[in-house]
């Protein structure tokens, strides 16, 4: 029973954070506290299961990420939250090549998915560009591609929960930047946060499996 008890309060807390929207829309101070609960207890979860550390280091940039966006609209705090999660990022990178370090650097399986991936993020940031104020074009630009080469790792790893909490990685900061930066329509931060919950908790239940497995 206690084995599960964070990912139980996890999903517990990933439904109040959804809801919020609804449940407290006269209290949006709740999410304060649901919001970044996410990834701490992501962070019990790993520490339960006790894999290596650079699990927890993950996460905990995630965490701050979380915090950090949530500070009053300014470009200072957002590009602090994108440093903070480009750390994630090339955190999550080092972990899925450290798992798949008998491939090569671009495998078979992995060289159609890579075009689409640079294809991809190429198109992205030159939709994004012309709406972008000047001091944000080189962080932008720089979190797409650490995007993008999670995406890649993820796919040379040949594991599809990673892939999967990968691609759903790709589609939350995707629908974050659309909104931020060109269109905000509503629901979207259900369905930004929606899928950055899913797929944080895929990277990190797939990764704690494969890390206690060595």
């Amino acid at each position: 029973m206690m084995k599960n008890m964070f990912l139980k309060l996890f999903w517990l807390d990933a439904i109040v954070e959804l809801l919020s929207p609804l449940l407290f829309a006269s209290h949006p101070e709740v999410r304060l506290v649901t919001k970044p609960l996410l990834m701490i207890l992501l962070m019990g979860h790993i520490a339960q299961e006790n894999p290596k550390p650079a699990l927890f280091f993950t996460a905990f940039f995630a965490l701050l990420g979380d915090v950090l966006l949530m500070l009053p609209d300014s470009p200072l705090y957002f590009q602090l939250g994108l440093v903070s999660f480009l750390i994630m990022q090339l955190s999550y990178i080092r972990l899925f090549a450290k798992e798949a370090s008998d491939e090569t650097w671009v495998p078979a399986h992995a060289r159609k998915p890579l075009a689409g991936i640079l294809i991809y993020v190429f198109s992205f940031l030159a939709f994004l560009n012309p709406y972008l104020a000047g001091g944000m074009k080189i962080p932008v630009t720089l979190y797409a591609f650490a995007l993008g080469s999670m995406m890649y790792f993820a796919v040379r790893m040949r594991n599809q929960t990673i892939v999967l909490g990968a691609f759903l990685f790709v589609v939350s900061d995707s629908v974050l930047a659309f909104g931020k930066f060109y269109y905000s329509f509503p629901g979207i931060s259900v369905v930004v946060m929606g899928t950055y919950i899913v797929a944080q908790l895929l990277l990190i239940s797939a990764l704690c499996k494969l890390q206690l497995k060595k």
